[in-house]
């Protein structure tokens, strides 16, 4: 029992002694959560944004320009060419995926074959991912739809315009240009409000049927939101300022709610009954922190440091998941954590659920697991 004390007194000096080792070190010192692997597939190229998984596909887009629709068993069914960097996810409805490319176009295929449908340019460079939405607004197109659907596209440019495209005919429902300055994280629609982060520093929500401005927040004028996930429980808007400060606001009026105390990063996470928030915070700790007021519930001290990245923690069976450089982290009831998975020492650039027990995760040189926690 020494010698493991021992071990483990080292193991941690040396953590600190030589931060730049990425390694995760809670692969060697904590347990580990038994998984099965479904899938596995190996691109051998680099991702450019997260795999899409559709129907029981799995969608990806490479940095070099590739889109390729996989089944469920890892086989290639299409592969198309964009002939351009692609950084922004793409989505799909109405058996359309749409992607956006680094020469500012936005392009369609059929979902079936993956042959292209359409394509256009706009004058200023798309620095979001899309986001989808179902338009409601009032506006007449001015070529006929040949379909029901009402799915529509809205992105972010670098000039701090948002935009707002019919997906089936790429025509334009409208547009707002009250951020001034780039618009770098993905909008998010709640009903009919449509929320983004500017430059500028402020929280914008507009009216996702006509694009015209509801509110905006920010604290002070030094305040900077522009690098902030957003995530919502349909009530309040939950936010991250540039001095790592978490703000909850509210959704209908705009007004400000709380600033919680505790100095996170990355996107937090709902609980599934909204009372709580997931947070990865700075100086080795997790927050499980109130919905309400913003006071800190639990602070979980960890064996090492956090890497900054836009994954969400999220619950599973009573467990809260979540991850940390190359690693996927279980924190179970008592707060006890587990390895769930290691992809190595490639960082971890998306984690998703996508059924009852079944998790994609993908890491930044094109791996991707598809697996079952036991």
């Amino acid at each position: 029992m020494k010698i493991w004390y021992i071990i483990l007194f080292l193991g941690l000096f040396l953590n600190v002694l030589f931060p730049q080792n990425k390694k995760s070190l809670v692969s060697s010192v904590l347990n580990t959560s038994p998984i099965d692997t479904l899938l596995k597939i190996e691109l051998n190229s680099q991702l450019g944004s997260s795999p899409l998984f559709y129907q029981n596909r799995i969608y990806t887009s490479e940095l070099s320009g590739i889109i390729s629709c996989l089944d469920n068993s890892g086989k290639k069914i299409w592969s198309r060419n964009t002939s351009n960097t692609l950084h922004s996810r793409p989505v799909i409805a109405d058996n359309i995926l749409c992607a956006a490319t680094s020469k500012n176009e936005i392009v369609t295929f059929s979902l079936d074959k993956g042959s292209q449908i359409q394509s256009f340019g706009i004058d200023d460079s798309i620095t979001t991912d899309l986001t989808l939405l179902l338009y409601s607004g009032e506006k007449e197109l001015m070529m006929p739809k040949t379909i029901g659907s009402k799915s529509a596209i809205v992105f972010g440019t670098n000039n701090g315009k948002i935009l707002c495209y019919d997906l089936e005919t790429l025509q334009e429902y409208w547009h707002n240009n009250d951020a001034q300055g780039m618009i770098k994280t993905q909008p998010i629609v709640i009903d009919n409000k449509l929320l983004f982060t500017s430059k500028d520093g402020f929280l914008y929500c507009i009216d996702a049927r006509n694009g015209l401005l509801n509110w905006r927040w920010k604290e002070k004028a030094e305040t900077d939101f522009s690098n902030s996930q957003i995530v919502s429980d349909g009530r309040k808007v939950y936010v991250i300022d540039n001095e790592n400060s978490l703000f909850s606001i509210d959704l209908l009026l705009g007004n400000f709610t709380w600033k919680s105390p505790a100095k996170v990063f990355g996107a937090v996470g709902i609980s599934i009954d909204k009372k709580k928030l997931y947070a990865k915070g700075l100086y080795s700790k997790f927050y499980i922190l109130s919905a309400m007021n913003g006071k800190v519930l639990k602070e979980i001290r960890r064996y090492d440091l956090f890497e900054e990245d836009n994954i969400s923690p999220f619950e599973y069976k009573k467990r809260i998941l979540f991850t940390n450089m190359n690693s996927i982290i279980s924190l179970d009831e008592k707060y006890k954590e587990s390895i769930v998975l290691t992809f190595g020492s490639n960082l971890i650039n998306s984690f998703t659920q996508i059924d009852k027990n079944k998790f994609l995760v993908s890491n930044s040189t094109g791996s991707i697991i598809i697996f079952s926690i036991r």
